[in-house]
């Protein structure tokens, strides 16, 4: 009985490591992905690595995983934020507003990076029912450093344009009106209808 117990203890201890390995194997290849992002400007493409790396999002006040995987064909706009910023904040309804509108062709993502003096626990008590935050219903990435890599700033709000994976421009809160969400959102439809009559094109025919 006592080489039995001492065994499965060996087996559960084994099977920790292993776990942590994992983890720790997965998390470092991460981190060498986001390393070896460059800076990209209007007119680049952006690398494969920006849709498919998760990024911790927070929403309702509880914490999950996200990337971009789906969003590929939508107009992207990457808004880069922090709870202290005013000029920031007074978006947010607006761009609420254009979310619920059209679903199925906007992606508003908020990011919230390192060096804003935010983080998920700070901003996990600002989403909170009495918080700073309580009226947001947008999720937001938390501790960024992924999109921070790849559109470095100086100043906030900031604001990322992208359309079929490709930067179509970078914007102060001054350009971010409604009229220009919805002209934003028309190229958006006429570039998606263009590849797609692309790709019928070339597909052979019986």
């Amino acid at each position: 009985m006592y080489l039995l117990t001492k065994l499965i203890m060996k087996k559960n201890i084994y099977c920790v490591l292993l776990l942590l390995c994992s983890m720790c194997t997965g998390l470092w290849a991460q981190v060498k992905r986001v390393d070896s992002i460059a800076p990209l400007y209007v007119g680049a493409k952006l690398p494969r690595t920006l849709f498919t790396l998760e990024s911790k999002v927070l929403k309702g006040g509880k914490l999950s995983v996200a990337s971009l995987s789906g969003d590929f064909n939508k107009l992207i706009v990457i808004d880069f934020w922090a709870s202290w910023c005013g000029s920031c904040l007074k978006k947010f309804p607006l761009l609420e507003k254009m979310q619920e509108k059209y679903p199925d062709d906007l992606k508003v993502l908020l990011v919230n990076s390192l060096g804003t003096g935010d983080t998920a626990t700070s901003l996990i008590s600002k989403a909170g029912p009495d918080g700073a935050l309580a009226e947001m219903s947008l999720p937001f990435v938390v501790e960024d450093e992924l999109f921070l890599k790849a559109f470095p700033h100086r100043a906030i709000p900031h604001y990322v344009w992208i359309i079929g994976g490709e930067v179509e421009g970078i914007t102060s809160s001054d350009f971010l009106t409604e009229e220009n969400v919805v002209m934003m959102l028309e190229r958006n439809r006429k570039h998606v209808q263009t590849v797609s009559k692309l790709k019928r094109f070339k597909e052979p025919k019986d």
